[in-house]
């Protein structure tokens, strides 16, 4: 009796640290939102600010399902660590910070999940916070962000920028031996909006300089498209600088085959970030450069013949084709 005494009393003992252990391992919810480039996930509450001090992030108020933003956070005291949650959502991720840089100024990259759902509200709220060196937590910021809906598909090719400028978006699709297809019927942009394979730009934001405060395009490959095999190229290039030219862009790039980010080929990071300098030129539609990123589709013998019309040009379009003389 007093063995089984004694199992009994471990035994409920057991049965009490795994109810603990279960109790803080909890489901995290935030992937369904967000994930974050070279950060760990934490299943837990975002830590509760202990400092009184404030810190500044910049990002567009806006994203788009399965694309990535540049975040940029500047804090008065040396970071240790960048904390970053989604309000009302489980777990929160830590981006280290880099100890390098002594103006206390730190960047990360978000992705956004594409099969994020907002339902009618299309609005979900972003908390950032930092640790610092002293080992305590600043204030939190929070900031609305908007979600623009966009096709994601089979293959999804975004890219998002930071400033008021005309950045477009190129895909030119691989060219297959013996093709019929024309480099025209290959190349997606804003003057030739849907491939004749079904890729298709369904967003193009700021055109001519617009008002609009969407910085972000998008490609997509639907149901009915067909995803060749074979080298893409994309290109990232400034239409108009706008009323900011002398104020640097960041941009970046992400890639999604199958739900999947993909390896590029020219040895880019996917999601890939860069910087046009302050000054930069408008070039309009010129393809005169390297590709900003390239990536393969691998063949696994799949062809198909497609024959998609072309989607009619918005005025915005036409507006710009007009003017690609002054280039």
């Amino acid at each position: 009796m007093k063995k089984l005494s004694i199992f009994l009393g471990s035994l409920l003992i057991a049965v009490a640290i795994l109810a603990v252990s279960c109790g803080k391992d909890k489901e995290t919810t935030i992937q369904k939102f967000i994930n974050i480039v070279d950060a760990v996930l934490v299943s837990d509450d975002m830590p509760t600010a202990t400092a009184d001090y404030d810190i500044d992030v910049q990002m567009g108020g806006n994203v788009i399902p399965g694309g990535s933003a540049y975040v940029r956070v500047s804090s008065p005291i040396q970071a240790q660590k960048i904390y970053v949650a989604v309000n009302n959502q489980v777990g929160y991720y830590e981006v280290p910070a880099d100890n390098n840089n002594r103006d206390f100024s730190y960047n990360f990259v978000m992705i956004v999940d594409q099969g994020i759902d907002l339902g009618e509200d299309g609005i979900f709220t972003i908390q950032v916070a930092i640790l610092d060196i002293d080992g305590n937590v600043s204030n939190i910021w929070e900031n609305n962000i908007g979600l623009i809906t966009v096709g994601t598909g089979e293959l999804q090719i975004s890219m998002t920028f930071d400033q008021h400028k005309d950045i477009d978006l190129h895909v030119i699709e691989p060219e297959i031996e013996n093709d019929t297809l024309t480099y025209g019927d290959r190349h997606i942009y804003y003057g030739h909006r849907t491939s004749r394979n079904g890729g298709k730009l369904d967003l193009d934001s700021n055109a001519g300089c617009s008002t609009s405060e969407v910085w972000a395009e998008n490609v997509t490959y639907g149901e009915d498209a067909f995803v060749r095999p074979g080298l893409y190229k994309v290109y990232a290039v400034i239409w108009s600088n706008c009323d900011t030219a002398e104020e640097p862009t960041n941009i970046t790039l992400s890639v999604f085959y199958g739900g999947q980010l993909i390896a590029t080929e020219n040895g880019v990071a996917n999601p890939f970030v860069a910087t046009f300098p302050g000054g930069s030129p408008s070039t309009g539609s010129s393809l005169s450069m390297d590709p900003t990123l390239t990536f393969v589709i691998p063949d696994h013998g799949q062809r198909s013949v497609k024959d998609f019309e072309p989607t009619p040009l918005t005025e915005s379009d036409l507006e710009k084709m007009e003017m690609e003389t002054e280039f």
